[in-house]
């Protein structure tokens, strides 16, 4: 069984694409009140203005039911959620080259007490204390989940693939990273053995709800076994995130199997944490007052 979710994550525009019919009249019919013209001319040129209107509607419906003719008629979307991880991302590399070699933050959140391990040169690193890392766009990950809620010994081994980017500020990456977010239900329905996948996309603010979810977690949306959860999140914004989660375990610990389970580990490096006011007074770079001296001294 599988559960599809769609998650929202901020605003974008979309493109937007027009046809556009242009028929061209006579110059007698733009400007017919600075001409002199007898009724039988104008009751001609009218005829004849009509008759070219009528053939172009005809000629563009004829050229409209061409091009339909030519489509097939059981037509199917190039991305689909039922791709294995790193096909869409691959697909998303060829269609937009200047993804190729771009980091792209993000942060794993999951309830208290959670780790995370990332697959590195062939096996599993140390836990993590902070999930906050730099991956490269278009690449699959393989991921050990384990201290988890209730399964204090079972471990998940889920699979994050970045399928786009975002654009924070230059030099503030790592302050606006993706947030990839797991609740106690994702853990529980995957341990249960139900195929969890979660698409984190940019939403469109054209349609967008206006609700503030500042400070708050993601929006989840969940979708029925046969909705595509790709298309869904394409249709409402633009999806950069795929997250797959099962019960399955690895039966190998090495050899080729093993490297195919880990996706020949894709390089990502950790990103530096963000300071906090209790940081920069460890530090001596706390802005001091010249009345009051260190703000640190403050009760």
């Amino acid at each position: 069984m599988r559960t599809d979710r769609t998650t929202e994550l901020a605003h974008l525009d979309g493109p937007a694409f027009l046809t556009t019919l242009r028929i061209s009249l006579p110059t007698a019919l733009v400007n017919p009140m600075f001409q002199r013209v007898s009724f039988p001319t104008l009751l001609v040129t009218w005829l004849t203005a009509i008759t070219l209107c009528m053939l172009a509607v005809i000629a563009g419906g004829v050229q409209a039911q061409d091009l339909g003719s030519r489509l097939p008629k059981n037509t199917h979307p190039l991305l689909r959620d039922t791709m294995p991880p790193g096909e869409v991302g691959a697909i998303q590399l060829a269609r937009k080259p200047e993804l190729r070699g771009v980091w792209q933050a993000i942060e794993i959140k999951g309830p208290a007490g959670m780790r995370v391990s990332m697959a590195d040169a062939g096996q599993f690193s140390d836990d993590l204390a902070q999930a906050r890392l730099a991956v490269m766009v278009g690449y699959p990950y393989r991921m050990r989940l384990s201290g988890l809620p209730f399964e204090e010994e079972t471990a998940l081994y889920p699979t994050l693939e970045i399928i786009d980017r975002i654009h924070p500020p230059a030099e503030r990456e790592h302050r606006f990273p993706i947030p990839i977010e797991l609740d106690e239900d994702d853990l529980d329905d995957a341990m249960r053995g139900e195929m969890i996948m979660k698409v984190i996309y940019l939403e469109d603010n054209q349609i967008a709800d206006p609700v503030d979810t500042a400070g708050n977690p993601q929006r989840v949306l969940d979708l029925r076994p046969s909705q595509d959860a790709l298309q869904t999140a394409d249709r409402m914004g633009r999806p950069v995130a795929i997250l797959r989660i099962g019960s399955r375990v690895p039966n190998v610990s090495e050899g080729q199997d093993w490297d195919a389970f880990l996706f020949g580990c894709p390089a990502w490096v950790t990103l530096k944490p963000i300071p906090d006011k209790q940081m920069l007074i460890d530090q001596g770079k706390w802005p001091a007052t010249a009345n009051s001296g260190s703000i640190s001294d403050r009760r």
